[in-house]
């Protein structure tokens, strides 16, 4: 494997490491499946803020389910292709940035990651407020990769970010290098390198050219 100078790769969780999102599968699950795809069309085309369209159009409706009904979506959605395989085998520290902390909470912990950051669910007697809570929604991810950078003693450029929407720009601008995997419209020509597909392995050769994967390991 070649030398290299990157310390912390940072994974986006819905659509990049699981083939899915869960706040569609939420969605469905509660009934609002239509009006959150309508609310997150918005986002995808940059027509909405993506932490606003979350905390203020999209969480209020799920008001009144258990927290037990989001860990069972939460286990019901598949890793996308490659991702446990190539998430496991990075060399350097890794993260997952995503939007609730079931989900973080579960990636983190399935592919040896050492770093999760999401936002909490508020829970009252059992179910949810329709409030969010958390360092991402309150101020997005850029800010909140600033915080982990800072607490690690490294620089930007030794992040390598690897995400999809419009909620990732704050990471694909501050890291070293990033990749989009097959990213929405509004971000496309954002990251350093685009793959077209929806799957972890189309990005290992990009993680392996920086010195953080080697390939022979993978299982593909």
């Amino acid at each position: 494997m070649v030398h290299t100078d990157y310390e912390l790769v940072v994974f986006d969780g819905d659509e990049t490491l699981v083939d899915g999102d869960i706040i569609h599968a939420l969605g469905a699950h509660a009934g609002v499946g239509d009006e959150i795809e309508r609310i997150q069309e918005r986002v995808w085309q940059d027509d909405l803020e993506p932490m606003e369209a979350l905390s203020e159009h999209i969480f209020p409706l799920f008001e009144g389910l258990t927290i037990q009904e989001i860990e069972d979506v939460v286990q019901s959605l598949p890793f996308a292709p490659g991702a446990t395989d190539v998430g496991r085998h990075v060399s350097c520290q890794t993260a997952i940035f995503t939007a609730l902390t079931p989900l973080a909470r579960h990636v983190a912990a399935e592919l040896d990651m050492e770093y999760y950051r999401a936002n909490e669910p508020v829970i009252d007697d059992g179910a949810l407020t329709g409030e969010l809570r958390g360092d991402i929604v309150e101020r997005g991810k850029g800010p909140v990769l600033d915080d982990l950078v800072a607490s690690l003693g490294i620089d930007h450029d030794q992040v390598i970010a690897v995400g999809d929407g419009p909620q990732d720009r704050p990471l694909f601008t501050r890291a070293g290098f990033s990749i989009g995997i097959d990213p929405k419209p509004a971000v496309r020509d954002v990251p350093d390198v685009v793959v077209s597909e929806r799957n972890l392995y189309s990005a290992a050769p990009h993680l392996a050219e920086k010195g953080v994967l080697d390939l022979g390991e993978l299982n593909e």
